[in-house]
């Protein structure tokens, strides 16, 4: 029976003949001993090293080489690099780095290819590009890495341009899960999963024209992207950004004329979507889902053109501190805002001829300069449901207790719930407040005294607020009181009776 080491032989002796057979006559194949840097050292440029399982110490490459491993691992000591590039067109594939002050390390490396390999427990970035450009990064997990005191990255590019960054794992890092810092352009990120860092992918001073594309990016401590000192013309697309501690998409000083679009932006905390600080703006913002935030969109730079997203779940769906247009030119139109409730009986640019368009004739208003004038119709389900509710006795003599029951559906849970009665004749009566008490199975329940209540006409108001704060005040029933029969209660107290 063969054992696992004669197998591992056995596939680097096909690959490497595989290679040989394929090498041009000026490189070949080698299968590297047990000192790794040794065989780096001795080999051509253009030639295959093939590393096979076992401990390696750190590597350097110099030259233009084909590394390939096969259950190699590298340590390399806390203070120094795994394996560190410093040349065009070289391939590292197949290595488990564990440890190391870097972990892959480019420098003034181009047209390089780092496939399929682990970086983790590295003390500041687990795959770093410094000056180094048109390279690919596929297929590898850096993950748990810059978890000291100064808390680094995953992958990390500086002054990098025209790089790929493909379905790389980032997650758990100390700070930044993918991190541009500065001045890296045209670079493409693409179905990389960075979860659980401080932020997901986090762009810092002049990172322009760069493609963030169809990334899973959840369950950050702060965000999903963060872009700060004048990033601009980027396109953030197609991205999954959800659960992160703050916000999902972070524009910040200066970052603008960036176009985000077709994102699902779900549960995070605060916000989903927040631009402030610095003149750019002009930024683009279409057809995302935003959904369960406290804050749909929050936008305090100017320019900004926002339409066709569909924005619902959200204590205040949008805030604009500056001068914004949140629709386009008939007949794009403009936004989804759930709970925006109104006819569609008018069409056209003016919303002044009969027919329909799928737009609500009236305007979905955000504050006195900021509206929507083509509110988009669509199936409306807010954050709270009543499911059911009812008034007992609907009519009764003053002194009767009144049941007050009803059950809600929350996609959030419920924090909150109370209820409360209007007088419909005189605005002078005060309410009178009933305690709601959790009945199982969604049902709340409490009683109304109406011993101290004035006959009349009521209205039973319901407010029930949700565990992120969103808060529904819905008339539940309404509720006829009847003067007492037999022994007037005021002129009894009047007498001392």
């Amino acid at each position: 029976m063969s054992t696992s080491k004669e197998i591992s032989a056995l596939i680097l002796a096909v690959v490497m003949a595989a290679f040989i057979l394929t090498a041009s006559a000026s490189s070949a194949a080698y299968l590297a001993g047990t000192d790794l840097q040794a065989a780096v050292d001795a080999a051509m440029p253009g030639d295959t090293i093939l590393v096979g399982p076992g401990v390696y110490d750190r590597v350097e490459i110099t030259k233009s080489l084909n590394l390939l491993g096969d259950g190699a691992r590298i340590r390399p000591g806390d203070r120094n690099i795994g394996i560190k590039i410093a040349a065009d067109d070289v391939t590292v594939s197949g290595f488990s780095v564990e440890g190391g002050f870097y972990g892959i390390h480019l420098v003034n490396s181009k047209n390089c290819t780092i496939s399929n390999n682990t970086v983790t427990g590295v003390v500041q970035w687990g795959i770093g590009l410094i000056s180094s450009d048109e390279n690919r990064i596929e297929g590898n997990v850096a993950n748990y890495n810059g978890l000291g005191p100064h808390r680094w990255y995953g992958i990390y590019l500086s002054k990098s341009n025209g790089n790929q960054i493909l379905d790389n794992e980032a997650s758990f890092n100390g700070e930044y899960g993918i991190c541009l810092f500065p001045s890296c352009s045209d670079n493409v990120i693409s179905g990389n999963v960075a979860e659980g860092n401080k932020y997901g992918i986090y762009a810092f001073t002049d990172c322009n024209d760069n493609i963030i594309k169809g990334n899973l990016l959840a369950g950050n401590e702060i965000s999903g992207i963060k872009m700060i000192g004048s990033c601009i013309r980027n396109h953030i697309l197609e991205n999954d950004i959800s659960d992160n501690g703050v916000v999902g998409i972070f524009l910040q000083t200066g970052s603008g004329y960036n176009l985000i679009r077709g994102n699902e932006i779900a549960n995070n905390s605060i916000f989903g979507v927040q631009i402030q600080e610095g003149p750019a703006g002009n930024n683009t913002i279409l057809e995302n889902n935003i959904s369960g935030s406290q804050r749909g969109i929050l936008v305090n730079t100017d320019g900004n053109h926002i339409y066709n997203n569909r924005i619902f779940d959200t204590v205040i769906p949008a805030e604009d501190r500056g001068t914004n247009q949140w629709y386009a030119a008939y007949p794009v139109g403009g936004n989804f805002w759930a709970g925006h409730i109104g006819t569609d009986e008018m069409s056209g640019p003016g919303q002044n001829i009969s027919g329909s368009d799928g737009f609500i004739d009236r305007p979905y208003v955000i504050n006195d300069r900021a509206r929507d004038i083509y509110p988009v119709v669509g199936e409306s389900v807010p954050p709270i449901r009543i499911v059911r509710a009812s008034v007992h006795p609907a009519r009764a003599q003053i002194g009767t207790p009144v049941t007050v029951e009803v059950a809600l559906e929350s996609a959030n849970g419920v924090a909150q719930v109370s209820a409360r009665t209007k007088n419909l004749l005189t605005s002078s009566e005060p309410s009178r407040y009933i305690s709601m008490y959790p009945s199982g199975d969604g049902g709340y329940s409490g009683t109304l005294q109406t011993a101290l209540m004035s006959p009349g006409r009521y209205v039973v108001i319901l407010t029930a607020k949700d565990a992120r704060g969103f808060e529904m005040v819905e008339e539940i029933g309404d509720l006829e009181l009847l003067p007492r029969s037999g022994r007037d209660f005021n002129e009894a107290l009047a007498r001392g009776l």
